[in-house]
């Protein structure tokens, strides 16, 4: 889960955002989105979609692992899907 930690930090700064500034524009508290960028807590549907579309990206590409093996794992759900 460090990828996706680490590409949504990256994301977000690439965008010019602090924690604060997007968890006001998604609708969460800035301790909620920290703890999501953090990898503490993920986000539930509504909220990983708001912050994809404030950091004008795909939700798949913010909140999803690659595997070798060309499969994808949803976070937070263990399940795999071949892409």
């Amino acid at each position: 889960m460090t990828q996706i930690r680490v590409s949504l930090r990256s994301v977000r700064l690439r965008a010019g955002l602090t924690q604060a500034e997007l968890a006001r524009r998604v609708g969460i508290s800035r301790t909620a989105y920290t703890n999501i960028e953090k990898g503490h807590k993920h986000p539930s549907l509504v909220t990983a979609l708001r912050i994809a579309r404030v950091l004008n990206e795909h939700v798949e590409d913010l909140f999803a692992d690659e595997f070798p093996d060309g499969q994808l794992v949803k976070v937070g759900t263990g399940v795999r899907s071949s892409v």
